[in-house]
């Protein structure tokens, strides 16, 4: 039976913080958390690529309701002996969204053939530091092209095109995340999955 750890609680070490055995979701909140069902379910389905044990969804869902957290980004990280609750502000602003995000390429390469390109592992230090590289070089943001030289995603979002009036976007087997708002659009939008290359 895991821990729940909120504010102050203190963490048990195990293999999640000692050697990235675990994995996390972020969830934003508004008056209520959004695709809340959506990300518990990633989340379960995350564990068992990892071979952690059943989430205690009930009491993690108890948990939830009633810290009753309004207007923030929520993560729950899931280790071999806790699940940690942290909450913090929401990182964009609409002014970020009307302004629109500038990227650049990331010379370092997904691997198709990781678990780890699939779920949101805590191991996300690569994500990090390309992420600043590019803030440094003046970008918002790097864009991982593959082992065979096809767009997989960003360091935090998936990622669309739109030509000729078409929607298209980077087949999952490529090695990416399959987004809580990437399903959101295909359920809502004809997509077309394919493998894209730079030009």
């Amino acid at each position: 039976m895991r821990s729940i750890v909120y504010k102050d609680k203190n963490i048990i070490l195990d293999n999640g913080l000692l050697f990235g055995q675990s994995v996390f979701e972020t969830i934003l909140y508004e008056n209520k958390p959004l695709f809340l069902r959506e990300h518990i379910a990633r989340l379960k389905d995350s564990m068992k690529k990892i071979e952690l044990e059943e989430l205690e969804e009930d009491d993690l869902l108890i948990f939830l309701d009633k810290i009753n957290i309004k207007h923030k980004a929520v993560k729950i990280v899931v280790t071999p002996e806790n699940i940690i609750i942290i909450e913090r502000e929401v990182s964009y602003k609409q002014e970020d969204y009307n302004r629109g995000f500038s990227l650049m390429n990331s010379d370092v390469l997904r691997n198709s053939t990781s678990i780890l390109s699939y779920i949101k592992s805590t191991a996300y230090i690569e994500n990090i530091i390309e992420r600043k590289k590019a803030q440094k070089n003046g970008y918002d943001d790097v864009v991982f092209l593959n082992e065979y030289q096809c767009i997989t995603e960003t360091s935090c979002a998936n990622i669309f095109f739109i030509k000729d009036s078409k929607i298209f976007t980077p087949k999952l087997a490529d090695g990416l995340l399959d987004g809580i708002i990437r399903n959101w659009v295909f359920e809502n939008y004809d997509v077309i999955e394919k493998h894209i290359r730079v030009n």
